[in-house]
């Protein structure tokens, strides 16, 4: 045996079970605004009243969801025990903890708020008045193995 050369396998797809070997993204998972709300302070947001705003916001509508492949991790995707447990923790964090989602507007970061969505998600924009509907979204959490195949792919 040689030892002499990698199998990259699903590494090119973005499927990768260690976080330090430098490999780069190769893609971007993008979307738009549909609309624009302000909604007053009290105001409940998402499934089961799941967040209610802390002031009077403005909140954008983007058309992505978990149906999209937003946030859709799996958590079992490991070889070893130690690392199966920890898998099991990062998704607790993300479910009870409330660790937020983030997207890209125009080059600043702005966080999801309530429930992710089936094919929606909300997000706090208050304070931006550049943000306009149309404008182009990166989703920042995704794994690119899980985005629906029906989402349009470009090549450059």
């Amino acid at each position: 045996m040689w030892l002499d050369f990698v199998r990259l396998g699903s590494c090119i797809q973005g499927r990768v079970l260690v976080d330090n070997l430098k490999l780069k993204k190769i893609g971007t998972l993008k979307t738009e605004i549909i609309t624009i709300k302000n909604v007053p302070k009290g105001y409940n947001i998402s499934y089961s009243n799941e967040y209610k705003t802390k002031r009077d916001s403005k909140i954008a509508i983007i058309g992505m969801g978990y149906i999209d492949g937003f946030n859709l991790k799996r958590a079992r995707d490991v070889f070893s025990l130690k690392d199966n447990i920890l898998s099991c923790l990062i998704q607790f964090k993300k479910i009870f903890l409330k660790d937020s989602l983030k997207v890209k507007i125009k080059g600043k970061t702005y966080s999801v708020i309530g429930k992710l969505g089936t094919n929606h998600a909300v997000i706090d924009i208050t304070g931006d008045e550049n943000i306009k509907i149309g404008d182009e979204v990166e989703i920042l959490d995704y794994y690119p193995i899980y985005v629906n195949s029906n989402i349009e792919r470009k090549y450059v």
